[in-house]
């Protein structure tokens, strides 16, 4: 149960990989971001949810897609990566490896672009705590290196968020390295780029409101409108 962090256990132990006859792996990715490993808003690869109610798609009659209790709209769009989101991801390779400081860069940036472009945009405490862990998820679950854990290959990244599926062979470093593994030192590791993710979106989440409304009260400054008290995303 400490070998990794919950999310990575769950994929791993309670059915979210499937074993095909061929022995190809693959994830269940809608029960892998079920809770309690949810995703949810500035996801690395994946819409922010109410992004799917633009005016196009609130213009849609109930009796096309939109009838009272259908989730299946939502859901599609919940599930569907954003290539645009992935590019922005894969464009921060180097030398065609991604890292956890690349991960960390692409969670400011999105909480960023969340701020200014979602006007539902939700990042509560919960959130950041979600987000923090699963931005190392698929570097620390699938990093084939004995004892550094910051970087994986960017095929790897991108065939994982294409198709879902664990790179050919792929076992987690306690079964492929045994005893030479230091489990300790991997926790360290973990524990430390999750602090510092939450301290890097609480940071930039406060910077983007900040300069949100100092746009906004610049603004209604220069139309006569009183400042108002704060933003909606607050």
């Amino acid at each position: 149960d400490t070998m990794f962090p919950s999310v990575v256990n769950m994929a791993i132990f309670a059915g979210q990989v499937i074993v095909a006859e061929n022995g190809e792996t693959t994830l269940d990715i809608e029960r892998l971001w079920s809770r309690p490993g949810e995703e949810r808003d500035a996801s690395q690869v994946f819409p922010n949810p109410l992004r799917v109610l633009t005016e196009e798609m609130l213009a849609i009659p109930e009796s096309e897609g939109f009838e009272p209790s259908n989730e299946e709209t939502f859901t599609n769009f919940r599930y569907t990566v954003d290539e645009d989101l992935l590019q922005k991801l894969l464009a921060r390779s180097t030398d065609g490896v991604l890292t956890i400081r690349d991960h960390q860069e692409h969670l400011k940036d999105r909480i960023r672009d969340s701020i200014e472009t979602d006007i539902f945009f939700n990042f509560s405490e919960e959130s950041m705590a979600v987000a923090a862990n699963q931005y190392l998820f698929p570097v620390m679950l699938m990093g084939d290196q004995l004892d550094d854990f910051s970087f994986l290959s960017t095929d790897t990244i991108e065939t994982f968020w294409r198709q879902f599926r664990f790179p050919e062979g792929f076992a987690p470093r306690s079964v492929r390295f045994g005893a030479a593994f230091d489990v300790t030192a991997f926790n360290e590791a973990r524990q430390a780029w999750q602090t510092a993710n939450i301290e890097n979106a609480e940071e930039v989440f406060e910077e983007a409101k900040g300069e949100m409304k100092e746009e906004k009260d610049e603004e209604e400054s220069e139309s006569g409108t009183p400042p108002s008290a704060d933003l909606a995303i607050m």
